[in-house]
């Protein structure tokens, strides 16, 4: 169940004034092709959306056709599918531990929550809707979001310490629990990030939030994207944005 402070709840299809295309299943390099394209687009906002525009242009309009299901649940007062009870200062920490990698894989993620704020930036282009329904999302959300999965399951008395938790990709959560293997790529294929800088774009996400701001188009609650600022330790970038807004 969606938060109901929400500006945004319904279904945002893509319109029919931009050109859409299905993806009914990930490529093999999936998390690398989208993280490198999302990169730039993060380091052209807030100062040039013409730019972002044009490094969105090669993935914009996607929208995922499969049939992977999501894990987890909404909890009640969540603009995001909670894993087995995790709360999302544990989530971030997990990430920041494992530096934004999958450990699966090893390719890069994009926390979730960075994925919604550019997707607040280009509603249409980089479509999201919380509950994942075909078509109605960008499949960059199953290649790059990652998930704080318990090493010992849930269900067989596994804890959600930090220690029982690592970082998969949803996309590779899915393929670890054997769901619709045939849409995933073989992690053999997904070479590992050699880049030990990756920040998982945290360090640009406070301008990325600005700029969805400025635009007026919000997914989330008006305190989500402030939260996880904080989870990730940014408490500067978390008054930058106050800032701005201020201002608008």
């Amino acid at each position: 169940m969606a938060d109901a402070s929400a500006r945004t709840t319904s279904v945002h299809p893509v319109p029919a004034s931009m050109t859409t295309t299905e993806i009914h299943t990930l490529r093999a390099d999936a998390a690398e092709w989208y993280s490198a394209a999302l990169a730039g687009v993060a380091e052209a906002l807030p100062s040039s959306l013409a730019l972002a525009e044009r490094l969105l242009a090669p993935i914009a309009g996607e929208v995922w056709m499969g049939s992977l299901t999501l894990h987890g649940k909404t909890e009640p007062g969540s603009l995001e599918r909670s894993t087995r009870r995790v709360p999302d200062p544990v989530r971030a920490a997990v990430f920041l531990r494992d530096g934004f990698t999958c450990t699966y894989c090893g390719g890069r993620t994009i926390p979730r929550c960075v994925l919604v704020a550019i997707s607040d930036v280009f509603p249409e282009a980089f479509p999201y809707y919380l509950h994942y329904r075909r078509g109605t999302v960008h499949p960059a959300f199953w290649a790059l979001a990652p998930e704080a999965d318990h090493v010992l399951a849930h269900a067989n008395g596994g804890s959600s310490d930090l220690d029982n938790l690592t970082t998969l990709h949803a996309m590779c959560n899915t393929r670890k629990s054997s769901l619709e293997v045939g849409a995933l790529p073989s992690p053999a294929a997904i070479p590992p990030d050699a880049d030990a800088e990756w920040d998982g774009l945290i360090s640009r996400y406070a301008d990325i939030v600005i700029a969805g701001n400025d635009l007026g188009h919000r997914h989330a609650r008006p305190t989500y994207h402030l939260d996880w600022l904080r989870h990730f330790g940014l408490v500067a970038d978390v008054a930058r944005v106050r800032a701005v807004a201020a201002k608008q």
